[in-house]
């Protein structure tokens, strides 16, 4: 059952921690969680392949394991709940022995109502102060785990030191009604060491009580057999098949459970009603059920005889209406009448774990899968808001709105888009930007300190310092800039094939954000700076970075460049203004800043002679052809196209 499994897995938790138990689950071929469910029943095959696992990992050997096991088993055990009962089978370490084969029965048939063969324990009192211990069981191999159990029980019950020998070990083919299996029987000697109190290992003979023939307690067959309905007597000649007198003397201390030929004549009796189909059909199929005994075999003085005394091995009301029972067929010092009644409370007990186990089992699935949609949900929030804004909103607090003394914003766009709309499919304009956004993404992905703002139609806008300040935000912001030019190579116009063309303007200056919106939360911007940023990318040319003066003295605060100065410029609503060209970094290459591979064989070392030229000869009269069809500014007489406004 899988109170062995977590014991096992508890063993390993206590001696070697959480992830050594997460390897030999996984070596096992077990999902976690599913290695020890209590009341579910594993084949021996799987707990064999659980303790190699533990033996392999753990570089012991498999005996080593399993006596280190039997140990903690009864360490375990006790603190389960089971230490009263443990106590009290017998004062003495042989009594305890003689009992084991009576416990195991219990915990089988009662505790798990399991019809599983446990091991079967005898002693047998030596001269010299010593018990031998025959142990059988249909589990070979297990022998060490008899070794751990003894000297713990020894020890913590006891109060006893004792020192286990193996004096044999054979193995014999058994044929059973499922098969043929193989039974191993171990002879163990124990013995008592150091000084300590011998009561406590083999119970002392009692005194000899003088007998009185006068006051003979005198108890006829008739009143035997009303005290004891279910019994019977055999002597040295009994014919009972592959029972012989010999075996049951072997296994004097067990629980014997015989099936009778038929069931009672009273069961029969009962259901030999012609009254009714139901009847007819209730009594053909009691006529094939076949009662039960369980009891205790017992040597009477004359040493060649044997008598059985048993109850019918009945533990629910549903069985013994089968067999045509009553409870009154049981006397009523028969502790069955009592297992009966407690045991239909233990099997409601027993359906409501079940149960339970299957809603936690649901309730852990349906957690799992919550906590997917949540992480979906954060991811999704994400988008939407800076990390550190998130987190504030995660965690319910108040997000006030800031200004910040300086940042940077870019914007870009496609100078074209306006001609490729017109001359395009509509699914091919959402691939292309679905292209072509992802890639920006994907950049601005790599640093922390850079967020999305938003995208609207063509125009892309980032912004680098805010809500954490950082010193290089326009440094930062001029490498996402020429990673953008460089990847939107890559993304090629519908109508021509061409590589499209990207203008980027970035300009630094002060700028108010914060959260508008509750159920839809936004993290807006408003300054002045954010619409000189977007008149630095309208007013830009394609394939070219424009920044202002002030981005231009904070991209060379903290970085290394190369610019080209445009000179003053006029810039609609602002006059003229000094703005610069952005050429290339001193610091990285293309193929670090975009974080892809050269190819040695195509490309330049940095990169940049390739961006530089992105307009090659013959190309530059098309590309003057798709500008003629924007938008002509009459004040400046600079080409520019609709992007988005953002104030």
């Amino acid at each position: 059952f899988g109170f062995v499994h977590e014991s096992i897995r508890q063993l390993m938790l206590r001696k070697y921690g959480e992830a050594l138990w997460s390897n030999v689950v996984e070596r096992s071929g077990f999902e976690i969680g599913k290695e020890n469910i209590v009341n579910h029943y594993y084949k021996d095959s799987d707990t064999y392949l659980i303790v190699d696992s533990v033996s392999v990992i753990t570089k012991m050997t498999r005996e080593q394991v399993w006596e280190m096991y039997g140990a903690f088993l009864i360490e375990y055990t006790m603190e389960m709940g089971w230490d009263e009962l443990v106590r009290s089978l017998s004062p003495n370490l042989k009594g305890f022995l003689d009992n084991l084969d009576s416990l195991h029965y219990f915990i089988d048939h009662v505790v798990y109502k399991a019809n599983l063969r446990g091991p079967s324990f005898r002693c047998e009192e030596n001269q010299d102060g010593t018990i031998t211990l025959h142990y059988y069981t249909g589990r070979p191999g297990l022998y060490p785990i008899v070794k751990g159990v003894i000297r713990e029980v020894a020890r913590r019950v006891f109060e006893l030191d004792v020192s286990l020998s193996i004096t044999g070990r054979t193995q014999r083919s058994v044929q059973m009604t499922i098969g043929e299996r193989i039974e191993e029987h171990v002879i163990f000697q124990v013995k008592l060491e150091g000084n300590a109190n011998s009561d406590n290992f083999i119970a002392k003979m009692p005194p000899a009580v003088p007998e009185s023939s006068e006051n003979y307690l005198r108890l006829t067959s008739v009143d035997f057999a009303t005290a004891l309905p279910y019994h019977f007597i055999m002597d040295e000649e009994c014919k009972l098949i592959a029972l012989d007198f010999d075996n049951i003397c072997n296994f004097i201390n067990a629980v014997f459970v015989l099936q009778a030929r038929s069931i009672p004549g009273e069961a029969r009796r009962n259901t030999n009603s012609d009254s009714s189909t139901d009847d007819i059909s209730h009594g053909s199929m009691i006529q094939g059920l076949h009662l039960t005994l369980k009891g205790q075999m017992m040597m009477l003085s004359s040493n060649k005889h044997i008598i059985y005394l048993c109850s019918p091995y009945v533990t629910s009301i549903p069985e013994l209406l089968q067999y045509g029972m009553r409870l009154t067929a049981m006397p009523l010092h028969d502790a069955t009448r009592d297992i009966i009644l407690l045991n239909q409370q233990r099997l409601s007990d027993v359906e409501v774990n079940l149960q339970l186990e299957a809603n936690n089992e649901q309730l852990e699935t349906m957690a799992r899968d919550l906590e997917k949609e949540r992480e979906k949900t954060d991811g999704l929030l994400k988008d939407l808001l800076p990390p550190t804004v998130a987190q504030q909103f995660f965690n319910n607090e108040d997000i006030e709105a800031k200004q910040y003394e300086e940042a940077s914003v870019m914007f870009s766009d496609i100078p074209q888009f306006s001609t490729i709309v017109i001359k395009s499919e509509p699914k091919q304009i959402v691939v292309m930007l679905n292209d072509l956004f992802t890639r920006f993404d994907r950049l601005v992905g790599f640093h922390d300190s850079v967020y999305k703002v938003e995208t609207v139609g063509d125009c892309y806008m980032t912004v680098a310092g805010i809500p954490d300040h950082v010193m290089e935000h326009a440094e930062i912001l001029c490498h996402t800039a020429l990673g953008m030019l460089w990847e939107s190579r890559e993304v090629h116009d519908p109508r021509t094939g061409d590589a499209l063309l990207v203008r980027i303007g970035i300009h630094s200056g002060p700028i108010i954000a914060g959260v508008v919106g509750d159920d839809k939360p936004r993290y807006c911007m408003y300054g002045n700076s954010i619409t000189t940023a977007s008149l630095m990318e309208t007013h830009s040319l394609p394939g070219r970075i424009q920044l202002s003066a002030k981005a231009h003295l904070c991209a060379t605060r903290t970085g290394r460049f190369e610019f080209v100065a445009r000179g003053r410029i006029p810039i609609r609503g602002k006059g003229e203004m000094e703005t610069f060209f952005l050429q290339r970094s001193l610091k990285k290459s293309i193929w670090e800043i975009v974080r892809r591979p050269r190819d040695p064989a195509v490309h330049s070392i940095e990169g940049y002679d390739e961006l530089l030229n992105i307009c090659q000869p013959g190309a530059v009269e098309n590309r003057l052809a798709d500008m003629r069809s924007l938008m002509i500014n009459p004040h400046d007489g600079i080409p520019t196209s609709k992007t988005c406004s953002i104030s």
